[in-house]
């Protein structure tokens, strides 16, 4: 990620954590400085859950089929 970033080219990060994001989430500096110039989308399908717990291969899945969705819009034509 880090020749993405380099080279300022969009990325989209779906996060793999599943707890979502908590109320004060915050990017490092890099991801941070990406989203505000509009080069960078982070999501994450669940809402927040201060428990953790570990992902399973069927949301690694769904959140593969997500990507691949987000990624059909944005080269959709106007």
């Amino acid at each position: 990620m880090s020749v993405l970033l380099k080279e300022e080219h969009p990325i989209i990060i779906i996060m793999l954590a599943d707890n979502g994001f908590g109320e004060y989430y915050k990017p490092s500096d890099a991801l941070f400085n990406a989203v505000v110039a509009g080069r960078m989308l982070i999501l994450s399908p669940w809402e927040y859950d201060d428990k953790k717990s570990h992902i399973t291969r069927e949301e690694c899945v769904a959140l593969n089929g997500m990507a691949e969705q987000i990624c059909l819009i944005e080269q959709s034509p106007e």
